[in-house]
């Protein structure tokens, strides 16, 4: 486990202590520190951001819930991204098949940005993130997973092995295909977006 990691680890099995001692700020301080990243971690596997707001609170009212079979010896974050991810597995399956389509929202605007007018960049940038996202919703559950935690969360493999309850070679694997699978799928997006950004870049140049 990372320094950071290992810190943050042990400041979250404090928090968790004293929440269950009663201290409802303790558990505040938890649902802050880790609230943008579960709603990211759900909308990224559902694809809509509404839904992933409500998987979010859900997943943060279970684990409170539960908290006193909390293991300290794991880590909080890894037992959130487990709840998390079972409730995007449960609104998965309990969609119908004609529900509505995967929303095209920028992944520039999960993280709180917006593309601006007068900013072709930006709008180019926006339209390949929205591509990427519904490519990865079209991904299987669980190579999505695997390529969120891994490549969009920054997760160790070890970490991701805790989380979904296979090996970490299998993860590695997972994540490898999900990758191709992207690359693959998303070349002709790729190509467009650097032709257009040398164009861009040439126009400023002269």
């Amino acid at each position: 486990m990372r320094t950071t990691t290992r810190i943050q680890a042990r400041q979250d099995t404090l928090l968790v202590g004293r929440a269950l001692g009663g201290d409802a700020d303790s558990y505040g301080a938890l649902v802050d520190r880790y609230s943008g990243r579960i709603i990211n971690l759900a909308y990224r596997m559902v694809g809509d951001r509404h839904l992933a707001e409500d998987v979010a609170q859900e997943t943060f009212i279970r684990a409170y819930r539960a908290l006193r079979h909390f293991q300290r010896k794991a880590r909080f974050s890894s037992w959130l991204y487990q709840i998390a991810l079972n409730l995007c597995r449960d609104h998965l399956k309990s969609r119908a098949r004609g529900a509505r389509s995967v929303e095209r929202e920028a992944l520039a605007a999960m993280d709180g940005g917006e593309t601006r007018s007068g900013a072709p960049r930006q709008a180019m940038k926006s339209e390949f993130s929205g591509a990427l996202q519904m490519k990865i919703h079209e991904l299987p559950f669980a190579y999505r997973e695997a390529f969120i935690l891994r490549h969009l969360h920054d997760l160790e493999y070890e970490e991701i092995a805790e989380i979904t309850g296979v090996s970490a070679d299998t993860v590695r694997v997972r994540a490898y295909r999900a990758r191709e699978l992207l690359k693959k799928s998303l070349a002709s997006q790729v190509d467009t977006y650097w032709r257009e950004k040398e164009k861009k870049d040439g126009e400023k140049q002269g």
